[in-house]
């Protein structure tokens, strides 16, 4: 069963999920947003971003080799999430 919701756009540009929507989806501030675009399009996915991104950085380091950046390595964690995201 499909739902509508009617929301408004900011100045700013930001848009607020309802209330509802948030809890059914456990959507809590820091939690990601990303919109697919196609053609004249927009999708709408959430990821719940994790809670110890260190841990994330570590269990992503094991199949690293030695040598990177951390800037290398925040590009590859977020390379690692965009193709985790899209599998979704």
């Amino acid at each position: 069963m499909a739902s509508l919701y009617k929301l408004r756009i900011g100045r700013q540009g930001r848009i607020v999920l309802p209330k509802e929507l948030r809890e059914v989806y456990g959507v809590d501030a820091g939690d990601e947003a990303v919109i697919l675009v196609r053609g004249r399009e927009l999708n709408l996915r959430l990821r719940k971003v994790s809670k110890d991104p260190l841990q994330d950085l570590i269990k992503l380091s094991e199949g690293l080799s030695i040598g990177l950046s951390a800037e290398e390595l925040k590009k590859k964690a977020d390379e690692e999430r965009l193709k985790d995201f899209l599998k979704a």
